[in-house]
């Protein structure tokens, strides 16, 4: 291959053009390293005069000229490493996380090219070959972290070039001089370039950039600008805070695309609103006058040099405390980091005698004085004195046991003793009340224990999902210690250990989670000052009660096969004190699943079942007649419990060990499944009652809609769903993005993609390669003229291209629907794992004419799905037995 280069001193450019077409390999490298292919010219490419870019065209060409491959060429930092260049901004600080023995770990390291995707390319090439199948992830950081970058060259954790084709250790070898052909100019980075203005604010002819009209993008190239040179004044904070907004602004400029764009430069607006005032005054001011200009050309509200006096006196925070995050607790508003956070350092000293002065004039006798505030910020320091403060730790804990109480109010922090408090240490695995944590019953009163090793839990209900979460990844490491053939703990001695460790994982889990509960179902109490009503004393219940007498009502006229109308169905919820009609009808919805999941249970073979459950519906089972605003929402059509049944032999949920339905209304898809072993996730809270009822190990109210936790990512058996039938009107840039990840970028989709498709879609993402699915959605399969299938045709070629379907089954909703509410056209997909390499689409009409057929009974909808299940191993030995014995 040959390759001409040349600079394009107009434009401030170094131009590549190729003598052929480049391989798309090749290209791709190209254009993660920055160069990007110019439309109007073949094969020509162009980045800008940066030394680093300079260095790789040189070596580019040399290499070619070789007949050497692109892939030897080698990747050099722009700058030599030194303490001048760390000071004058040419330098990046990288974070490299991988995998160690016990747990994440990470090494800093600093680089000198400030030049953020120059810096990306040579520190992944160098992490990959350190730390190969360990490397987790890498961080770059342009021009930031200064105090810690000079920290880190003086450790020598310094990255000084990458050779593509080299595997030894690089880290600490000496830098060698670029030489290139082409001229260097080092005297400016791409954030140095001269501006062009009209005039200065101090001249007589300054005008506003309204009067310039100039762009947005023009705007923010001087603004960059004048932070750089803002940066290099300042030191600590300050200049931490400058660098990452110049960071953010910095990816903002590099989008090609309007939208993103504006999304990112308004999302480093926003970052740097969050920051503003921890800024010094004068270096607010200065940077305000820059970043106001932003906000004035996208016709956003100025951001203000005096702060607003906080609305509340604690905020909800996700803490780093040293080597994790402690998510969703309540901080301080007023405390600041790194006080928030808690586990201050003896190097924080300098910062906090600069920024946080008053606590220096705090001493033993006028502690009775400090503020709530500064009370809390002491009981950050282990010893105040260590950090020059005049106070003795001693003195801190007896004024905490004086007035703890009041200081907690004055910080924002509830003294209810059932609340749960977090312990920063531990995270959500210690979750305590505060009685206990400030020993209350044993009239301690520490009040002190509670504030530096504890938080408040900002959102209960999010600790709960938090809490659920981290249950979910223990289960499924649980799991992976199980012998498959004998359900239980493998036998040699590691596993059992490990075993044993997770288990008492779960339990420290499940208490914590149990003190969280407990608040939140806890009575509400009368104050003393206001007389108890004796009526409320007897009209005390249980808030399960009602679904308990639904429920028995309801078995009782099973029982004697008699159908209830609407109307005595209604009456009924004077008899039970439902609390709403909306609520009545649920738990009778609740009331037959479970009678449908006594005839699934009974010890028969499955057609017999299904005949019991066929002749249930159509002579017993009401029909659902409530509708109200919840259900229009969501488009909450329940399955029929017959179909659940079908789906439950198809999936094989008897012999799952993990199941997944993510849109579960009340549960009526999984009439087959093992409630400890099955997660459901339901968005309309009001039937979270339901699902309790009937025990699942894991509920949640996520958005399906929305991508699921990465960490469920291939782990269940088996996938079942019946999402809400509507149309998904998010934006096309958040439709686009999700379709690139979790539709494998399939052309076209994006435009014809209906929210059943979308939430079916994200369910498949969680099933193990292996894995079964079942999925019904609104509409028919029909063919068009042109054989092919007639409607969603991108979304059905997509599933057939990457999944194992089995068959997509059109069913008569007006009968097989009818009692559940809905009249809707409806399919049933069955999915028989993931394809480990994806090929083809959907079938065309002469391929599969089948599909266009529709099933009128449950009995047919068997039929056709039975044919689709696979006898496992000891189905058949024993179906062999039986024929030898015969």
């Amino acid at each position: 291959m040959q390759v001409t280069i040349t600079e394009n001193e107009k434009k401030n450019a170094i131009e590549l053009l190729f003598g052929e077409n480049l391989p798309k390999e090749f290209s791709t490298f190209l254009l993660e390293l920055g160069f990007r292919e110019v439309l109007k010219k073949k094969n020509t490419w162009y980045a800008d005069a940066h030394p680093a870019y300079k260095s790789f065209a040189t070596s580019l060409g040399d290499a070619f000229s070789r007949g050497d491959d692109w892939k030897t060429v080698s990747m050099y930092p722009s700058f030599q490493p030194s303490l001048e260049n760390i000071d004058k901004s040419k330098f990046s600080f990288v974070t490299i996380s991988y995998r160690g023995k016990e747990k994440a770990e990470k090494n800093e390291y600093v680089l000198f090219d400030p030049y953020k995707k120059v810096a990306m390319q040579i520190a992944t090439q160098y992490a990959i070959t350190k730390y190969g199948d360990d490397l987790q992830n890498v961080e770059v950081s342009p021009r930031n972290y200064k105090r810690k970058a000079r920290i880190i060259y003086d450790k020598g954790q310094i990255i000084n070039r990458f050779k593509v084709d080299e595997k030894t250790e690089i880290e600490n070898e000496p830098a060698k001089e670029v030489e290139n052909d082409l001229p260097i100019d080092y005297s400016k980075t791409e954030n140095e370039e001269t501006l062009e203005e009209d005039a200065t604010e101090n001249e007589p002819g300054y005008r506003t950039d309204k009067e310039r009209k100039i762009s947005t993008r023009e705007i923010l190239n001087e603004v960059l600008s004048k932070l750089v040179i803002l940066e290099d004044t300042l030191e600590g904070e300050d200049e931490t805070i400058i660098a990452t907004t110049i960071l953010d602004l910095e990816d903002a400029k590099e989008q090609s695309s309007d939208l993103r764009f504006k999304n990112e430069l308004l999302k480093a607006l926003q970052n740097f609103k969050d920051w503003i005032f921890d800024l010094t005054f004068s270096t607010r001011t200065m940077a305000l006058m820059e970043i106001n200009r932003l906000n004035q050309s996208l016709e956003l509200p100025l951001f203000h040099l005096k702060e607003a006096i906080p609305k509340t006196l604690s905020l909800s925070k996700d803490i780093f405390n040293r080597d994790h995050i402690v998510p969703n607790v309540l901080v301080p508003t007023k405390a600041g980091e790194p006080f928030q956070s808690g586990g201050l350092n003896l190097s924080d000293a300098n910062f906090m005698r600069m920024k946080f002065k008053r606590l220096y004039n705090i001493t033993d006798e006028t502690i009775e004085q400090a503020s709530g505030l500064d009370l809390f910020r002491l009981s950050q320091m282990a010893h105040p004195n260590d950090y020059g403060i005049s106070v003795n730790r001693s003195t801190v804990l007896r004024e905490w046991e004086s007035r703890g109480r009041e200081a907690f109010e004055e910080i924002g922090y509830p003294t209810d003793l059932d609340y749960p408090y977090v312990n920063v240490h531990t995270g959500y695995k210690s979750v305590s009340t505060l009685a206990s944590q400030i020993g209350a019953y044993d009239d301690r009163h520490q009040w002190w224990s509670a504030v530096e090793h504890s938080r408040p839990i900002a959102d209960l209900a999010k600790g709960i999902m938090i809490m659920d979460s981290l249950l979910m990844e223990l289960v499924e490491k649980k799991l992976e210690l199980v012998n498959p053939n004998t359900n239980k703990p493998r036998t040699d001695k590691q596993s059992k250990e490990a075993f044993n460790d997770i288990e008492w994982e779960i339990s420290r889990l499940e208490r914590s989670k149990l003190v969280i509960q407990d608040y939140m179902n806890k009575d509400l109490e009368v104050e003393e000052s206001l007389p108890e009503p004796k009526p409320k004393k007897e009209k005390k219940q249980e808030p399960n009660d009602y679904l308990d007498k639904v429920i028995a009502i309801m078995h009782t006229t099973f029982a004697k096969a008699e159908r209830l109308s609407k109307k005595k169905i209604e009456k009924l919820r004077e008899e039970t004190n439902a609390p709403t009609m909306g609520a009545l009808w649920e738990a009778v919805e609740l009331s037959w699943l479970l009678w449908y999941k006594m005839l699934y249970r009974e010890p028969i073979p499955f057609e017999t079942r299904l005949k019991k459950m066929v002749l249930f519906w159509n002579k017993v089972q009401p029909t659902y007649a409530y509708s109200d605003s919840s259900k229009e929402l969501y488009k909450q059509y329940s399955t029929p419990c017959p179909i659940g049944a079908i789906v439950a032999q198809y999936t094989g949920m008897d012999e799952a060990e993990f199941i997944f339905e993510p849109s579960a209304g009340n549960g009526l898809l999984l009439v087959g499944a093992n409630p400890r072993i099955t997660h459901v996730n339901e968005i309309d809270k009001s039937r979270k009652q339901s699902l309790e009822h009937q025990g699942f190990g894991r509920i949640t109210s996520d958005n399906a809609a929305q991508p699921f936790p990465e960490m469920m990512h291939k782990v269940h058996d088996v996938v079942v769903t019946n999402p809400p039938f509507a149309s998904w009107d998010d934006s096309k840039f958040d439709k686009e993005r999700i379709i690139q990840k979790y539709f494998n970028k399939h052309r076209g989709l994006a435009n014809h993609i209906r929210l059943e498709h979308l939430m079916a879609g994200l369910a498949l993402y969680t099933m193990k390669d292996d894995g079964k699915a079942a999925i019904i959605i609104m509409g028919h399969v029909y063919f068009g003229d042109d054989g092919l299938f007639a409607k969603y045709r991108p979304f059905f070629n997509w599933l057939y291209r990457h999944y194992k379907v089995d068959d997509v089954i059109n069913m008569n909703s007006y009968k097989l629907y009818n009692k559940q509410g809905a009249v809707t056209k409806t399919m049933l997909i069955l999915i028989g794992g993931r394809k480990t390499k994806p090929s083809g689409v959907a079938p065309n009409k002469s391929e599969q004419p089948h599909l266009e057929d529709m099933v009128e009974t449950f009995e047919d909808l068997w039929k056709q799905t039975r044919s689709h299940i696979k006898p496992n191993i000891d189905t058949i030995i024993k179906q062999l037995k039986t024929a030898r014995t015969k």
